[in-house]
């Protein structure tokens, strides 16, 4: 051992072996991690110091545990970066196939959130579509949509069947949207969301709340998004405008 690694702590010199084996390719999607019994000797500490580097390892979604089975590395989970792209086109610039499959199309009056959100008054009617997203024939997550009812006669039958909806607004109205409102919450799968999203009940999934906004219209879409929790992921940076770095150096 190096000198300096002495003052590395056991479990972090075990973890970053882990993650440079996934990140290198030497251990791929679905192989399995070596046992703890192994990992113990070969690294020379105890059973809990492997239990923390590994539980490290699952928090970061590169590997998964299965009861009676072992540790696995798991699949990479999509990651949406581009927040004024939609998943679809995210995915596809990366070179996935994504699909969406309609699920259930109707009209109903606007109330509650959905009204407060689109800034309709409560009883106006709305469009609503119901959509399963898919990519590379991997249920990802599950959406709900509301849209004002002109916006949603103006659809395609292909933009309701196969496109994301933000670009078909866009093209709706003949400009690009001006604003996002965006809520992400954690939370767990219930019975009709585990059964679409072909998980368990109880499977963590992240829940994305949003609005659309297009000037001078306001708001056009409102919506929630349930993903996987095992398979999706986002990603945001910000980057601070001269008037925010002003007020800091104050």
């Amino acid at each position: 051992m190096h000198s300096a690694d002495r003052f590395v702590p056991s479990y972090f010199r075990l973890e970053s072996h882990l993650r440079e084996s996934i990140r290198s390719g030497a251990l791929r999607p679905g192989d399995p991690i070596p046992p703890e019994s192994s990992l113990c000797q070969q690294f020379g500490v105890s059973r809990t110091t492997v239990r923390q580097a590994l539980s490290r390892l699952v928090y970061d979604g590169l590997i998964e545990r299965h009861r009676g089975r072992g540790s696995f590395v798991a699949e990479p989970r999509l990651e949406h970066t581009k927040m004024f792209l939609s998943f679809e086109e995210e995915m596809r610039a990366r070179g996935a196939k994504p699909s969406i499959k309609l699920l259930r199309m109707r009209t109903e009056p606007a109330e509650g959130k959905v009204a407060e959100n689109l800034g309709l008054p409560v009883g106006t009617p709305v469009t609503v579509l119901e959509r399963l997203r898919v990519v590379d024939n991997h249920v990802v997550g599950y959406e709900i949509r509301y849209l004002p009812r002109q916006i949603g006669e103006a659809l395609t039958p292909d933009e309701i069947h196969n496109q994301p909806l933000v670009p078909a607004v866009r093209r709706i109205l003949g400009k690009p949207r001006t604003k996002l409102a965006l809520r992400v919450t954690a939370s767990s799968a219930r019975k009709r969301e585990a059964k679409l999203l072909e998980t368990k009940v109880g499977a963590p999934v992240l829940v994305r709340e949003h609005t659309w906004y297009f000037d001078p219209e306001g708001p056009m879409q409102y919506g929630k998004s349930i993903f996987r929790g095992d398979r999706y992921q986002m990603s945001v940076d910000f980057t601070a405008t001269p008037h925010d770095r002003q007020e800091s150096n104050e």
